[in-house]
């Protein structure tokens, strides 16, 4: 099998960069949205959070069992990439649109649009990180491959955290909301030009077997709840995913309200990007050094310290 090539790697990456941006808008901003722009409870705001992770647990596998047994001739990846990347493009357009309603409507409308971004997310997010092993047979070039998704994928966090509020306060001219509307707006064209370019550019090389046994909602439930392992690890990725969302909603209330500095929000996602990104550059020649496990041990260690001298200290 041919190795990839560079317009096939780097394809595949950009794929990345418009997904996290998407992901990031609403991870970083929002929650400050929600409660300072519209005017939303925070209590309802975190609850409404809380209840969307949960169903996460039950959306991801689901969605992961429906790539699994789809066929197509466009393979089994792209077509979800795609379809998942405009329901999601549309649906955080009108994520951060706010609606001319009062009161319990307004909840309503929000509360739903919550929900559907994350199944819409879910749609295109499992299939393509699922799609790595199908790119090649040949591990080493996979774990290359996987390098460069997550390097663009720290860009845009970077991008977003160190620009975002500067750009919405430039689009939204003094009306917040129509800042953060605007914003939201050439987010979602970025993310279908991304996701066009990933799947025209890159094809699935290994290909899954016709005779393949389809798995059920049901085997799939069975699959896990059977491997300990997968159970704790998703357990991880879960809770790893609550923390990162509450510690990067909590940051711009705590520059804005406690420290008393706005702009120090954007100075502190510069750093955690330029950290991000230099953690990937360093992970694999730090892997081959100390291994695997102590990498991951000593890598769990520092966030939660530095967590707590932010944010505790």
């Amino acid at each position: 099998m041919n190795k990839l090539t560079f317009r096939e790697k780097y394809s595949y990456g950009i794929g990345a960069l418009g997904k996290d941006l998407a992901y990031a808008i609403v991870s970083t901003y929002l929650m400050v949205y929600f409660t300072d722009a519209v005017g939303l409870n925070p209590a309802f705001v975190g609850t409404l959070f809380l209840v969307a992770r949960l169903w996460d647990a039950v959306n991801d596998p689901a969605m992961g069992m429906i790539v699994d047994n789809t066929r197509s001739k466009f393979g089994k990846f792209r077509p979800w990439i795609f379809i998942g990347t405009v329901l999601n493009a549309v649906v955080i357009v009108f994520l951060f649109r706010k609606p001319d309603l009062e009161g319990l409507p307004l909840y309503a409308y929000f509360s739903i649009m919550y929900i559907l971004w994350g199944m819409t997310y879910t749609i295109m997010d499992i299939p393509y990180w699922s799609m790595i092993p199908a790119l090649t047979s040949s591990k080493e070039e996979r774990e290359q491959v996987a390098v460069i998704p997550r390097i663009f994928a720290s860009t845009a966090w970077l991008i977003m955290g160190t620009f975002g509020l500067s750009i919405v306060k430039k689009l939204g001219n003094g009306n917040v909301v129509k800042g953060y509307s605007s914003f939201a707006v050439v987010i979602a064209v970025a993310f279908i030009i991304s996701a066009i370019i990933t799947c025209l550019n890159v094809k699935e090389r290994v290909e899954t077997p016709k005779n393949a046994e389809k798995v059920s909602f049901k085997q799939t439930l069975n699959i896990i709840r059977k491997n300990d392992q997968l159970v704790v690890f998703i357990g991880i990725v879960l809770g790893m995913n609550l923390i990162m969302q509450i510690s990067g909603s909590m940051a711009i209330y705590y520059f804005t309200y406690v420290v008393g500095k706005e702009s120090l929000f954007s100075v502190y996602q510069a750093f955690a990007g330029i950290a991000e990104i230099s953690g990937l550059v360093l992970l694999p020649i730090l892997t081959k050094k100390i291994g695997r496990e102590d990498v991951f041990k000593f890598g769990s260690i520092l966030p939660i310290a530095g967590f707590l001298i932010l944010f505790v200290a």
